[in-house]
């Protein structure tokens, strides 16, 4: 009886088990994923060290000197976060960015550099830092001293104003006003009288400047914006409109401030950024101008260019916009 049970009981082990076989679930073939070919970029080679980029390689860093604006509300091109109060900050902005990718493309360290805007402008900062990546525009009338990249952002002007001002409706309007602009900017050259005769490439970046306009320099345009839609005399330095970058503007106004775009005068021009170069120690830049127009373009098809507006304006900057009944030919 005990044999009897326990080879039933074998038995009925043995059944289970060819059961279960058959029960397990079928288990699809392996798939070979393919491992995405990463876009490899070959190494910058040094050449004779005549040019200022066989030093870089060698000393294995870029000083990029940034123009760092004073606050970081409407997301100015480079200005420092607030997360560390003991260190100020790091530096934010769409500038601070594309140093990165600059430094990267060159097989570099970055060190950023907060530098005067005038100095930047001007060009003679020789030792001081490599390069410049600040809002510089690349005027035919520039110092000779200063290359220039092509352009990284094609940033469009306009006109911004107080939500309730209805009689600036164009830009040809701002006459006998008086506008605000940032001081050392390329709007306040724009808006000097030798403004017409400022050009990129043989071309003028506005229309004609109205007559008898009043610029105001002003240190400090985040401020001013917030000033622009407070009532009379309540502000410091009380402008009847502001002209300067549109993409700053319209953030300006999606944070609810009570000011508006002059709906004729909220595209009238373009200006385009570009990296500038000065040599140092009768090294040439040739090279660095070439290898850095290498990293713009790689960045503009692959989309990085504009992944880094979107980021900072939710528009694409990195190619020229359309401006109504005026017409770029490609810088």
């Amino acid at each position: 009886m005990v044999r009897l049970l326990g080879s039933k009981l074998i038995l009925s082990f043995c059944l289970a088990l060819l059961l279960a076989g058959q029960c397990q679930p079928t288990l699809p073939p392996t798939i070979e994923v393919a491992t995405p070919t990463p876009v490899l970029v070959p190494p910058i080679q040094p050449g004779d060290g005549s040019d200022l980029i066989d030093r870089l390689l060698e000393e294995g860093v870029i000083r990029v000197g940034i123009w760092v604006w004073p606050g970081a509300e409407f997301s100015p091109p480079a200005f420092r976060g607030f997360s560390n109060a003991a260190t100020g900050g790091a530096l934010n902005g769409f500038e601070v960015d594309l140093a990165h990718h600059i430094a990267t493309g060159l097989g570099l360290e970055l060190e950023l550099v907060e530098a005067y805007p005038p100095v930047l402008a001007s060009g003679k900062w020789q030792g001081e830092w490599d390069i410049a990546i600040a809002s510089l525009t690349p005027f035919d009338q520039s110092p000779e001293i200063l290359t220039f990249s092509q352009p990284y952002s094609y940033v469009p002007l306009g006109v911004l104003i107080p939500a309730n001002e209805n009689e600036i409706q164009t830009f040809a309007d701002l006459a006998n006003k008086k506008v605000g602009v940032l001081e050392h900017s390329a709007c306040q050259q724009l808006l000097s009288p030798a403004g017409q005769t400022l050009t990129v490439a043989g071309q003028s970046l506005l229309p004609q400047a109205p007559p008898a306009i009043q610029s105001i320099p002003l240190s400090n345009l985040l401020t001013a914006i917030h000033h622009l839609g407070e009532p009379e005399g309540e502000g410091e330095t009380q402008v009847q409109a502001l002209f300067g970058p549109t993409p700053i503007f319209q953030e300006a106004i999606k944070s609810g401030l009570p000011v508006k775009l002059a709906p004729q005068a909220n595209n009238i021009g373009l200006q385009p950024l570009a990296i500038a170069i000065v040599p140092q120690d009768e090294l040439a830049t040739n090279r660095l101008v070439s290898e850095i127009n290498k990293i713009l373009t790689r960045l503009r098809h692959q989309g990085t260019l504009a992944e880094i507006y979107l980021r900072w304006y939710g528009q694409d900057l990195s190619h020229p916009q359309p401006i109504a009944g005026y017409k770029y030919s490609e810088w």
